[in-house]
């Protein structure tokens, strides 16, 4: 539903601005990666959708919106129209909603350029109080370590049983947080730590995530899978053979084939022609090895981002498969609600361009306290222990954001 506004008669003002020295505001959304930055301040207009139909649902609500509306002012990239921050819940059954916000004020900045769009005809950037950095501690929550054990152990049998290939399972952390709490320093480390990483803070769920759902521009598509996980070594020729033995770990490349293999399926009917790397290459972050696969597509002329990430979502490589199944499996083993934790995160544009990463390496706010999530796959030969300590490396990038 839409809320806040009424679209009749809006103008949308786009300017181009210096790119530097807009700092961020408290309470705004962010989606950024690298050099490139969008800021959003306030919300002009909101819409919801829950169940199987949420991405098109969303889609429908943010079309009508934008089709009344009057743009003043151009500018020549992809990110140059009309856009909303997206937040897609992981699980159609989820209590919590899907959202595309579309801010009163939005700074995008691309390498070196930069421009400012606003409902709002001569607005002027606030002036901005630097936020407080907190440092929480992060306990056990609602799935524990044991409890999280015997999930993989049960997930086992039925790998063993064949009745699925993988699947994907997560445990939570939690952490109070006092009043009067600022996201923005640790959104600032996550983006000093993690530069090649998607990261995001967007209606209350906040992370910096290594995985690409999908990213479309002029009808070109392209995606970034991960499925296999290593940690990082403290000694440089110790950490160099942990990436290479990754990139020949039978284990992992299984596991990594589901994920490719998922996606690649799933974009065929919106393309003209989908390609993948041929071999997995090692991807370097900071706590953690990844084996990633970069996918390239040519969408067809009437294939919007949104449907086509309702087709990937969710993937092997943050569900399983068979996809049904492990969803079936991951409500049954995880006691809580995953909410946007896995799901799509990021923005989409009304000329149908858009860049949507999966909500990892980070977590929600609640009322009160942070949840923080953490997950892996699981896989014929799985060992329980190696999957808890993946866990706990994935869990890092949270935690050290609150350090």
């Amino acid at each position: 539903m839409q809320e806040l506004s009424e679209s009749e008669d809006l103008q949308y003002f786009i300017t181009e601005v210096e790119p530097e020295g807009f700092d961020i505001p408290e309470n705004a959304m962010l989606f950024a990666r690298g050099n490139n930055l969008m800021v959003g301040i306030g919300e002009q207009a909101r819409f919801e959708a829950s169940g199987g139909q949420r991405f098109l649902e969303l889609a429908k609500q943010f079309s009508e919106f934008t089709q009344q509306i009057e743009t003043v002012g151009s500018v020549d990239s992809s990110a140059g129209s009309i856009n909303a921050f997206a937040a897609v819940s992981f699980s159609p059954r989820s209590e919590f909603s899907s959202v595309l916000i579309v801010p009163k004020t939005l700074f995008v900045k691309r390498q070196d350029r930069a421009w400012v769009a606003s409902f709002e005809k001569d607005f002027s950037w606030p002036e901005v109080k630097p936020g407080i950095a907190t440092s929480l501690e992060f306990k056990q929550a609602t799935q524990s370590q044991a409890g999280f054990l015997d999930s993989v152990e049960k997930a086992l049998e039925q790998v063993d049983d064949g009745e699925i290939s993988k699947v994907v399972l997560a445990r939570d952390l939690v952490a109070e947080i006092p009043e009067g709490f600022d996201i923005r320093p640790a959104i600032e480390k996550l983006r000093e730590r993690f530069p090649s990483c998607w990261v995001y803070s967007i209606n209350g769920n906040f992370g910096a995530s290594p995985e690409l759902l999908i990213r479309s521009s002029n009808g070109e598509a392209s995606a970034r899978v991960l499925a296999g996980t290593a940690g990082r070594g403290t000694d440089p020729d110790v950490d160099r053979a942990i990436g290479e033995g990754l990139s020949h770990s039978a284990k992992n490349l299984h596991e990594h084939n589901f994920a490719v293999d998922s996606i690649t399926r799933a974009m065929e009917p919106f393309t003209d022609s989908v390609e993948a790397d041929k071999t997995p290459f090692s991807l370097q972050l900071p706590d953690v090895w990844h084996l990633a696969t970069d996918i390239h597509a040519k969408l067809s002329s009437d294939a919007s981002i949104l449907e086509v990430a309702s087709a990937l979502h969710p993937t092997a490589a943050v569900a399983g498969t068979p996809r049904l199944s492990a969803q079936k499996l991951i409500e049954k083993l995880e006691p809580f609600d995953r909410g946007v934790y896995a799901g799509p995160v990021g923005w989409v544009g009304s000329n149908g361009s858009g860049e949507l990463a999966i909500a990892l390496r980070g977590g929600r706010i609640e009322e009160g306290r942070i949840r923080a999530f953490a997950g892996c796959g699981i896989v014929s030969g799985s060992e329980p222990e190696a999957e808890l300590s993946e866990t706990k490396l994935k869990f890092k990038a949270v935690k050290n954001a609150f350090d």
